[in-house]
């Protein structure tokens, strides 16, 4: 039997605690350390951090890059930012220290799509280190894209691609709830969403790792957004979503070829969202169509993603990878 993976977290928010959570009760990982800029929790035992009751010996260090080269870990659980320029450093520095790192970093779904110099960069960096860099999660990096994917191995040709997505964002985490404007009002919505760092992140490169899976010579990528306003009121454990107030988004996704509409993804995220839902539909021989009753557990099938994919990632090519680069991954004990 190998041995563990020598693992550390890097971002120790509600997912990266969910996931260092998880891979602490793994026996084919050893959780060696964790970092994190708060200064609340620097210095802390994980242990407390969780709630555990007891001290695992992993303290969070506030300097990366010393944290790194102490620990010597082979991988990286990386949850910091939704947008590449803000993590280009941290992945850089996993690079020059060897590490392999899988993140839960939207923008790295498909990276060159929106930085393609510095994709280069990091793809250079990660080749000259000899580790593999992968974004992935549930949304993107699953639910709505690599299912579909995995769904058209059964298939002779698929013409066209519909994924549906239903959550009550009263159900998550409160940063998700904010991230989608519940409780705001409309002009507040409108204003946080020209910011360009609000909502749902990872949309279109949904669609563009679709088209690349599938084949599709897509011509053109568009979405669109908007605000979900409640029809009567609605309370969550962290806010209150009052009648006539932002509950979330509506979020569609599109890719076209020619005048064609070949793929349509639709993610509904609100406060109080009827018949929570995932499901895929290929336009194929033989049709496809998958359905989650209650949907996708989001903040846990994110934590369990990226611990899932942490073997995947070590034993892919040097390189910035993505989802259709490495092994499908599947349950780590």
């Amino acid at each position: 039997m190998s041995a563990p993976l020598r693992v550390v977290s890097f971002g120790l928010g509600p997912i990266g605690l969910a996931a260092a959570r998880l891979a602490l009760q793994k026996t084919s990982i050893q959780l060696v350390g964790a970092i994190d800029i708060d200064p609340a929790k620097i210095g802390k035992d994980l242990g407390d951090l969780l709630e555990l009751g007891r001290k695992t010996g992993v303290v969070v260090d506030g300097n990366a890059e010393a944290a790194l080269k102490r620990l010597q870990p082979d991988v990286m659980l990386h949850c910091t930012s939704s947008f590449m320029p803000m993590v280009k450093d941290q992945l850089l520095l996993a690079a020059k220290c060897g590490v392999d790192v899988v993140s839960s970093t939207e923008e790295l779904l498909v990276p060159e799509f929106q930085h393609a110099a510095l994709a280069k960069e990091l793809d250079a960096a990660a080749k000259a280190g000899g580790v593999s860099l992968l974004g992935t999660g549930v949304n993107p990096g699953y639910a709505m894209d690599f299912l579909a994917v995995v769904a058209s191995a059964v298939t002779f040709d698929v013409t066209a691609v519909k994924c549906t997505r239903v959550v009550d964002a009263g159900t998550r985490r409160l940063p998700l709830q904010r991230k989608v404007g519940a409780s705001l009002s409309k002009a507040e919505f409108d204003k946080q969403m020209a910011t360009g760092k609000f909502g749902h992140i990872g949309m279109r490169e949904s669609v563009a790792l679709l088209a690349r899976a599938l084949d599709f010579k897509v011509d053109r990528i568009e979405q669109s957004v908007e605000p979900v306003i409640a029809a009567e009121d609605h309370k969550t454990p962290f806010l209150t979503v009052k009648e006539g107030q932002v509950a979330g988004i509506r979020n569609h996704g599109y890719g076209f070829v020619g005048k064609r509409q070949v793929m349509h993804l639709d993610l509904a995220m609100y406060v109080g969202a009827p018949d929570p839902r995932d499901e895929v539909v290929l336009e194929s021989t033989p049709p496809i169509h998958l359905k989650f009753l209650g949907g996708i557990a989001g903040d846990q099938a994110t934590a369990a993603i990226l611990v899932n994919n942490l073997h995947g990632v070590v034993a892919a090519q040097p390189g910035l990878r993505t989802v259709l680069d490495v092994a499908p991954p599947r349950l780590c004990r």
